[in-house]
């Protein structure tokens, strides 16, 4: 009798082999996708936040142009120079609430590393910011003339009047801390606007009392012609003080405080302030993210 053996081995190595290409092959596939979402996606990261940077930046500088009475075209200059200098590619942007707010698209588009080979070759990171103007409703360092609140129109030269302090225009000088009250004193404030504190619409000022008019305080007033000023409006007189309404920027260009009729000359202007916003829009205004 002849006995026959059938060898399976190489058919079984060939299985085997064959099985294992495709474990590999699946493997490698599987790291392949890793690597696009911690590599690919980590960049992808990076570029969105650049272009968040970049958007941020360029609405700041359009709401800012706009706050200080810039033209359209103007905005656009500001937030394509800084869109594109923070490495946007395609910015658009427009305005909100009545031109007090611009928005801001910033997009970069990039090439991939490992993404492409599930068909992903490039990617675009895109980002969306506000920036509102915002007319201040508190300030600090002040000047201590307080002027009535009226219809001033910016840019344009006009009087106050020291006559009638309940008359539209008028003006008077403040006492920061109250109390007794010196031409020495107001003189020092006049100086010094650091010596104001900060103060908010709603906030009653007291009034200095008395004739203010020694070389002292005329002397001081004349250190700011031709310079900004931030002066407080006011709507009230109540409790020997100033009620305030407002705050605006003032160009001080001639004074004369003696004799019975008393004026200050200058224009308001389109100016920026630290403070808080929220007030009536007297020119002066600070400008914040709000997206």
């Amino acid at each position: 009798m002849i006995a026959i053996t059938v060898r399976r081995t190489e058919k079984v190595c060939s299985d085997e082999q064959g099985a294992t290409l495709l474990w590999v092959s699946l493997t490698m596939v599987a790291l392949i996708a890793m690597l696009a979402l911690v590599i690919d996606g980590g960049y992808a990261y990076a570029q969105r936040r650049r272009m968040q940077n970049a958007a941020d930046a360029a609405a700041v500088a359009g709401a800012y142009v706009r706050a200080l009475d810039g033209s359209e075209a103007q905005v656009d200059s500001a937030v394509h120079q800084y869109a594109t200098a923070n490495a946007a590619e395609v910015v658009s942007w427009t305005y909100l609430n009545d031109q007090t707010t611009v928005q801001v698209t910033a997009s970069y588009t990039f090439s991939t590393f490992f993404a492409g080979i599930i068909g992903l070759s490039q990617a675009t990171a895109s980002a969306v910011a506000e920036a509102s103007i915002e007319y201040l409703s508190a300030a600090d360092n002040l000047l201590p003339m307080v002027v009535a609140d009226d219809d001033f129109v910016i840019g344009q030269s006009c009087e106050l009047w020291g006559d009638d302090p309940e008359a539209p225009g008028s003006f008077g000088w403040m006492d920061w801390n109250g109390g007794a009250s010196s031409s020495g004193e107001l003189a020092d404030d006049i100086a010094n606007p650091s010596n104001s504190g900060y103060w908010q619409i709603g906030d009653t000022v007291p009034a200095a009392e008395g004739v203010m008019n020694s070389i002292l305080v005329r002397n001081a007033l004349s250190g700011w012609i031709g310079l900004h000023v931030t002066i407080p409006f006011y709507d009230v007189l109540q409790d020997g003080g100033y009620r305030i309404a407002g705050f605006g920027e003032f160009v001080l260009e001639g004074f004369d405080v003696l004799g019975g009729d008393k004026w200050v000359r200058g224009h308001f202007v389109c100016w920026m302030e630290p403070g808080a916003g929220g007030g009536p829009d007297n020119g002066l205004s600070n400008v914040r993210l709000t997206q």
